[in-house]
């Protein structure tokens, strides 16, 4: 058992939050915690021991060699701080009642306390108790409150142990992310959900322009942080060469982990936690997409997908949310059984119900049957938030979808636009909340003059409702435009949509969006008419067609930014 000493210097009070708190109150606080178990010259750290790292998992596919990468280096007070600093306020503390604000209010003799702790757990493999405890509360959704499943359950973990494994976190992602494909985009470091939304819609528009089939089939995973075996996520680890260190640590948490559920001010029994990752814990989605990754390294996909230059591309990945490629239904049929065969063996399960499929009008159609059960075949799906449709006019529902979604934003904040408080306020509240929620997706939109007109009247209803005038009271736009003060929707699509490109094809890290970006089919033929617009050709009129080279110079690429907002944002 390791201890240490804590000399407190100053007894009175200290300030933290604008009041006067006894320092000796916040020493209290964090006793109860779990980690300083009383107030005295020698304070005593642990309260569980140590378990052999071989014990991670009962399962013998998952048998553990230890890794050592280095001498771990001690936690020092700038990571500390940085992952304090990571930590959101107003959140709802665990167990221990100590919330973010109070850390951050405690200074730098708080910070030397953490950095011991912390240091001392990962060296020697154990954790506080408080650490083990979630407690699970019930958020209602809507509907009947009388209903089990209106309530979302919010699992509440100690704001200490969230602070250690942000530590931890900022530490081993790029470790995680060093093995992750570039399929996987969810919770990395430079990708986003626009990365698979641009990829999708490339290869749905280039299949359809040069009539290739094209099979898509959305899959859906069945409470899959919840039920993903801990040996599988422990494995995983091992593939990824964690420090067994850092693998004792987790392990040591996972095994004491319990949950407590709170209803009102009645708390049941510790209940034993023996599979999923923790809700509420920023390593979480790292350990699943770990775990996940060994999954579809089982699948033996070979010459399935779609070929891209050479290369194929089977899926898109963004943690849970799966969205599978075929040329046929048949082959879609094999790669969906597969992955479910190989989801099972690590205790994830498809969920049948929710899992749908898509494919244009260059494949015969035929069902597809996993499990027994024949996936239900749907011409439009939300994957990511982004409507996905096939065939020419595929992003025409999307744009209806945002322009409705704009209006049930400014619906939800029209309390704070009809107010009289000061127009400036108003504009920055517009801004914040409701453009981002019309744009978004845009950098992948092919746009067209008709498309920015609709963009352009919806958010000029919404400039007059802020200023509570009618078409009746016949006030030019450019003077409700001078009132407001707000960004032209034209020329935010326009400015997102060309840093986008300019992005995506300096990217060199494999990625699949530049590669599909300049993908034409060797097989296939053009339909005779008028091409469909292409995503590329409002750039190509500015750029020309040698835009990829010119958008390798920032400085060339941000030099023409200007010409292209202006072809927009000059549409009537």
């Amino acid at each position: 058992m390791r201890s240490f000493k804590v000399v407190v210097h100053h007894s009175g009070p200290v300030r933290i939050g604008g009041l006067h708190t006894p320092l000796r109150t916040l020493w209290r606080t964090l006793r109860y915690a779990g980690f300083l178990m009383m107030f005295s010259p020698t304070v005593a750290l642990y309260t569980t021991v140590q378990t052999p790292v071989e014990d991670l998992a009962k399962d013998p596919r998952a048998k553990l060699t230890r890794h050592y990468t280095e001498d771990i280096p001690d936690v020092s007070l700038y990571e500390i701080s940085v992952a304090l600093k990571q930590l959101k306020n107003g959140k709802a503390p665990g167990d221990d009642g100590i919330t973010a604000e109070l850390l951050k209010a405690g200074g730098k003799p708080i910070l030397k306390v953490l950095q011991r702790l912390f240091d001392s757990v990962i060296h020697q493999g154990t954790t506080p108790e408080a650490w083990h405890r979630s407690v699970v509360v019930l958020f209602f959704k809507k509907g009947d409150n009388t209903l089990l499943k209106n309530y979302r359950p919010i699992s509440l973990l100690s704001h200490i142990y969230k602070l250690f494994s942000r530590v931890i976190t900022n530490r081993l992602a790029r470790r995680f992310d060093d093995f992750q494909p570039p399929e996987q985009a969810g919770f990395r470091k430079g990708f986003s959900t626009i990365d698979h939304i641009h990829t999708l819609r490339q290869v749905i528009q280039k299949t359809e322009e040069y009539n290739r089939p094209l099979c898509l089939a959305f899959v859906d995973y069945e409470k899959a942080f919840d039920l993903v075996e801990t040996w599988a996520v422990f494995r995983s680890l091992q593939r990824c060469r964690i420090d067994y260190r850092y693998i004792q640590v987790l392990q040591c948490l996972y095994k004491n982990a319990t949950m407590l559920v709170r209803i009102q001010d009645q708390t049941t029994r510790p209940i034993q936690l023996q599979r999923g990752v923790r809700q509420g814990d920023v390593i979480s989605p790292k350990l699943f997409t770990a775990a996940l990754e060994d999954v579809f390294k089982l699948l033996d996909w070979n010459g399935l997908g779609i070929n891209i230059n050479g290369e194929y591309i089977t899926q898109l990945r963004f943690v849970d949310d799966v969205v599978i490629m075929a040329e046929t239904l048949g082959d879609l049929n094999t790669m969906l059984n597969g992955l479910s065969r190989a989801s099972q063996q690590v205790g994830l399960r498809m969920n049948m119900s929710k899992t749908k499929i898509m494919s244009n009008a260059h494949v015969p159609l035929q069902p597809v049957i996993v499990e027994n059960t024949a996936l239900e075949i749907v011409d439009e799906y939300v994957y990511l938030g982004h409507t996905i449709q096939l065939g020419r006019s595929n992003f025409e529902k999307e744009v209806n979808r945002r322009i409705q979604l704009g209006w049930a934003a400014f619906g939800k904040l029209r309390a704070i636009f009809s107010s009289k408080i000061p127009q400036c306020l108003k504009t920055k509240v517009f801004e914040q909340c409701v453009l981002p929620v019309m744009t978004y997706g845009s950098e992948t939109w092919s746009l067209t003059m008709g498309l920015v007109r609709r963009l352009r009247v919806t958010q000029r209803a919404m400039e007059r409702a802020m200023l509570g005038v009618s078409l009746r009271d016949r006030i030019r736009n450019v003077e409700i435009r001078r009132r407001t003060k707000v960004t032209d929707i034209a020329q935010r699509v326009a400015k997102l949509k060309w840093q986008w490109a300019g992005h995506i094809v300096r990217r060199k890290d494999g990625r699949w969006g530049p590669k599909v970006l300049e993908w034409q089919p060797r097989t296939g033929k053009r339909s005779v008419g008028r091409p469909p617009t292409r995503w590329t050709d409002d750039i190509k009129r500015v750029a020309g067609s040698r835009w990829i080279q010119a958008a390798q110079n920032r400085g060339t690429w941000n030099s023409l930014q200007k010409t292209y907002v202006q072809q927009w944002t000059s549409i009537g």
